[in-house]
């Protein structure tokens, strides 16, 4: 199955996290897992880096659209990078 990293990111001041959080903003996030179930897509991790506002994500699709289609809404937090991967076989 296709896999893809997914990285988030959003500066300090577009922080929808704490310690001011925007609860419109994290309810997007919120409901990442069930857009994923809903949309076939198998989150393998999810990842955060508070300090540096960043989100690192792998998923597992059979189809790009899906993984769209289960992030879609959570772009309106910030900037986001969406890259096919593939297993090293050579170790």
């Amino acid at each position: 199955m296709p896999t893809y990293h997914i990285t988030h990111s959003h500066s300090a001041v577009n922080c929808f996290g704490a310690p001011n959080r925007d609860d419109e903003m994290s309810s997007l996030w919120e409901q990442i897992g069930t857009n994923a179930e809903e949309n076939n897509v198998d989150i393998k991790f999810f990842k955060i880096c508070p300090s540096e506002h960043i989100f690192f994500l792998l998923v597992e699709a059979e189809d790009y659209s899906n993984v769209e289609k289960t992030i879609g809404q959570c772009k309106k937090t910030g900037d986001f990078t969406v890259t096919p991967v593939m297993e090293q076989t050579f170790f």
